[in-house]
Order: C-alpha cells, then structure tokens, then sequence
C-alpha cells in the first residue's frame, strides 16, 4: 500500500464532515485550519527532505541573493519568497474589508491562515534544522 492509497482513504473517510447533517458546522473555518495546518508544517518537511538529500550545510534565506537552485537545494529561500507572497497577499486583501460580503472575508481569514502558517513553519524549521543551516 503505497502513500496515495492513504491519503485518499483519509481524504473519503473525511468527507461526512461537509455533509449538511452537521447542522451548524461552517465548513469554510475546518479548511481555513487545515490550510494552516498544511502551511505550518509544510517547512520542516521540505527542509527536512532537501537536508537528507545533501550532505553540505543549507545556505540560509537571505534578502541579497538569488536563488542557488529549487526547493530541494535551497529550500530556505524558497520558504523566504513564499512568506513573502503570502503576506503580501494577506495585506493586500486587507483593502477589499470595508466593502467585503461574508465570502470575501473568508478568503481573507483564509490568506492570514496561509501567511501565519507559513511563517511561523518557517521559524520552526530553522529551530529544528539550525545544525544544517550555514
């Protein structure tokens, strides 16, 4: 049984939580979580995979340089450019509140739920990794 068989038999066995039956369950705060959920721990794991693939320390993010290559060679700055995407999305949503229907401010909640989890997977990735970091 390989990984996608999982994650497809979770994914079907967690399906009856969007079932109506729920009553008042907003669907739109459980993905909101687990989208920051996903985002905080998406870090470790790339960090985590670029160091077994290497046995040099990783170049740490920096705002002077470019890129030495993918996610899988320099997973710091990729981590670096997406926090910065993803506040900047979340900041510039912040401009739509004041005319905003109930839909748009999800999506808001959702875009500070992605820039929170990313940055905060960030800082726990270089605690967990500092070893590895050059």
């Amino acid at each position: 049984m390989d990984i996608s068989n999982v994650v497809c038999g979770a994914f079907l066995s967690g399906l009856p939580i969007f079932d109506k039956a729920q009553g008042r369950a907003n669907v739109d705060w459980v993905f909101v979580a687990v989208s920051f959920l996903g985002f905080l721990a998406f870090p470790s794991l790339a960090v985590g995979y670029a160091r077994s693939r290497t046995t040099s320390h990783l170049p740490v993010a920096s705002f002077s340089r470019g890129f030495r290559g993918g996610w899988w060679v320099d997973p710091l700055q990729c981590l670096r450019v997406t926090n910065l995407l993803l506040m900047g999305l979340f900041l510039g949503s912040l401009f739509t509140l004041p005319h905003a229907s109930a839909q748009s401010v999800m999506l808001v909640w959702w875009y500070a739920a992605m820039a929170a989890g990313s940055t905060v997977g960030e800082l726990v990735a270089l605690k967990a990794f500092h070893g590895s970091v050059a």
